[in-house]
């Protein structure tokens, strides 16, 4: 029979990686995120293990975990009953994606609380929140491309569009396109594995097609009108906003970081990061009193779009937004992520605040099953 940790023991929340990651593990080589975590746990005491997908065995119920040993000082591996709480930071391989699909549904039977969830897929997450009222004035135009004549009808009404695969992050697989004079279009994006901004020039719509599928390598995207952003030096600006659920369950704002681009890079995720108020009073020299104004409006925002994804997909504990503020203050939503690196919470405001988000995650672990929170929705696929 398959059973979850008793529930006369502390709860146990099992953290879903990549075999990579569990590998390393194993060799005691650990990343910055991972200690983090482990820091932060000196003051909740919540008993957590790794795993990797293929690690998990079905039939038994039994999961393979790696974890840390305050005694030996060390990673070590032990067999684990099924959790009480699971939490997702890694991908899911295409071959482990049905064992992965079953091992969601055992859970689920098993009522184990799921605290986060695979990441969003871009048009799903566009047309959940565009049946909002309210926030569908907030989204910039966009289709998925089932055709290339897609492409063709929104560079008819935009000069610069993005287009963006369904399930990229980190900035993957994000393409701006830019109309110039005489049928001439320059596309631009961000290559991860040389650290390199890519920017080239086509002419005529066929030439720029093929550069856009070839791009895309297959996988599905969606083109979106770009954003009139903020810029500073041609160095684009958004804001990567941290919402979270604490240890009594209550959503609150972990921090609203200013993402500052590289210069002429189509993204904004890989340099500076600033906190909200600083950076638009001390680098957009705007008055205190509508910096204030901005805040506020941002967080009420905030607050509606992470209700809007939660009455579709369930209850999360957290969700990194990605949204922009215009010349004119108007706030635009670009997407959300269900597996936030916080990358840019820690530039933008130090170790304390990072930690205090971690300790988020593992407290609200505790409160969920603790509260044994059964009738909480599952994921939606």
């Amino acid at each position: 029979m398959l059973t979850k940790h008793s529930s006369t023991r502390d709860p146990v929340m099992a953290i879903l990686v990549s075999n990579l990651t569990v590998q390393h593990l194993k060799k005691q080589i650990v990343n910055p995120r991972i200690k983090l975590l482990l820091e932060a746990n000196k003051e909740v005491n919540l008993d957590y293990f790794y795993f990797s997908i293929n690690r998990v065995r079905l039939p038994e119920g039994k999961i393979k975990g790696v974890y840390w040993n305050d005694r030996y000082n060390l990673w070590l591996t032990k067999e684990y009953a099924l959790p009480d709480v699971l939490y997702l930071r890694g991908g899911i391989p295409l071959r482990y994606r049905d064992r992965f699909e079953m091992f969601m549904e055992v859970l689920a039977n098993n009522k184990t609380s799921i605290i986060n969830y695979p990441r969003f897929n871009k048009w799903d997450l566009y047309v959940t929140v565009s049946q909002d009222q309210v926030l569908k004035d907030n989204l910039p135009a966009t289709r998925t491309v089932n055709k290339p004549r897609e492409i063709v009808k929104m560079l008819q009404h935009y000069d610069s569009v993005y287009l963006k695969s369904h399930l990229g992050r980190k900035g993957d697989f994000v393409l701006r396109v830019d109309k110039q004079s005489n049928e001439y279009y320059r596309y631009s994006y961000y290559k991860h594995s040389r650290n390199e901004l890519v920017i080239n020039t086509v002419y005529g719509l066929p030439a720029l097609q093929d550069e856009v599928y070839k791009f895309f390598r297959g996988k599905d995207f969606i083109i979106q009108q770009a954003i009139d952003l903020l810029t500073i030096d041609s160095r684009l600006v958004d804001m990567r906003a941290e919402l979270q659920r604490n240890r009594y369950g209550k959503l609150e704002i972990a921090g609203i970081s200013v993402r500052v681009g590289k210069p002429n890079s189509p993204i904004t995720t890989h340099d500076a990061a600033y906190p909200f108020d600083s950076f638009f009073e001390n680098e957009m020299h705007y008055p205190k009193e509508r910096v204030e104004k901005i805040r506020e409006k941002a967080e009420q925002f905030l607050f509606r779009v992470y209700d809007c994804i939660e009455k579709k997909y369930g209850e999360y504990v957290e969700i990194g937004i990605d949204f922009a503020i215009d010349a004119n203050d108007k706030l635009w939503l670009i997407e959300a992520n269900s597996q936030s690196t916080k990358n840019s919470l820690g530039k933008a405001y130090g170790r304390d605040v990072l930690l205090k988000a971690y300790r988020n995650i593992l407290e609200y672990a505790r409160y969920v099953a603790e509260n044994e929170a059964k009738d909480r929705p599952f994921f939606v696929t």
